[in-house]
């Protein structure tokens, strides 16, 4: 049930919530997500970045919104994996926090990334698999 909610999360911030019964929490969540997103112009820069123009993505990002996704991204995965009914134990959490780093810094140091916005959103998806993985093994 922790991995569903995770990957409906990954997807989407605020399906895993959706998922959870949680519907105010996940509406606010979905606004929010999308109004980084739309600010941040990360679809336009996923879009140029997946069909090889690289350069150009990086160029469309605005930076100011888009440092604050990937700690937005980490906490509203985090909560829906907390909020599931088998979650007591919390070390998985440094997962989490590692790829909510490893987004900030990989916005940061985007233009030396090869596939920068593909490889940076992947590998938090990663991590929180991990994360969530980790902790479906020890409850």
């Amino acid at each position: 049930m922790r991995i569903r909610t995770a990957l409906l999360s990954i997807v989407m911030p605020g399906l895993g919530q959706l998922f959870n019964r949680q519907y105010i929490k996940s509406i606010t969540f979905l606004i929010i997500e999308h109004s980084i997103n739309r600010l941040s112009h990360l679809n336009q820069a996923l879009y140029l970045d997946m069909n090889g123009l690289h350069k150009e993505a990086l160029s469309v990002v605005n930076y100011e919104f888009a440092m604050f996704y990937p700690g937005f991204y980490v906490l509203v995965v985090l909560d829906a994996v907390m909020n599931t009914k088998e979650t007591k134990d919390t070390k998985f959490i440094y997962w989490f926090i590692l790829s909510g780093l490893l987004g900030t810094v990989g916005i940061i140091y985007s233009r030396f990334i090869p596939i920068p916005v593909f490889t940076v959103g992947f590998s938090m998806a990663v991590l929180m698999l991990i994360g969530t993985i980790h902790c479906s093994k020890n409850n």
